[in-house]
């Protein structure tokens, strides 16, 4: 039992907060072409997620990493009913996770690099949106390298970025 001693005072509640630390993003929102155009269907959502994840898994070098489909997507079938609360947990501390706006899960996702300063957000508003996590130059030049290579990825199966 606490007694009044081993209590935090008032002024200990009300002290300011350090700010959270805010990584440097840039990013860019795309759509695949004849896929992500006007109003999107469940099926090509799915069908997005799978070109997408394709193009994204194939990435190589600083580019390379893991996808993440929504807690509870079935549509991700190496990963039935999405990612662990766990990964959720690690994704939304380091900012990397989204809410499905329309709060269906499935076809939705996020691609993560292995330093984790690199990500793709799957269906984000029924778009892809490609994010770097770091400052200066060199963030746009893999900003755009990035975009590229998936889009050259995807090119190969005959879909294209908008």
């Amino acid at each position: 039992k606490q007694t009044i001693a081993q209590m935090p005072s008032v002024a200990t509640w009300s002290a300011s907060r350090p700010h959270p630390v805010q990584r440097p993003r840039l990013s860019a929102v795309r759509r695949l072409k004849n896929l992500q155009e006007g109003m999107v269907t469940s099926d090509q959502r799915c069908e997005a997620e799978r070109v997408l994840t394709k193009a994204l898994l194939e990435m190589a070098g600083e580019f390379e990493g893991e996808y993440y489909p929504l807690v509870s997507s079935d549509s991700w079938p190496i990963t039935p009913g999405g990612m662990s609360s766990s990964e959720e947990d690690m994704l939304k501390a380091r900012g990397l996770l989204f809410t499905a706006s329309a709060g269906d899960a499935s076809g939705r996702g996020v691609f993560v690099n292995m330093a984790q300063d690199i990500a793709a957000w799957v269906n984000e508003n029924d778009c892809v949106r490609f994010i770097v996590y770091r400052s200066g130059p060199s963030a746009e030049d893999a900003l755009n390298r990035f975009q590229q290579a998936v889009a050259g990825a995807m090119h190969q199966d005959g879909y294209g970025l908008i």
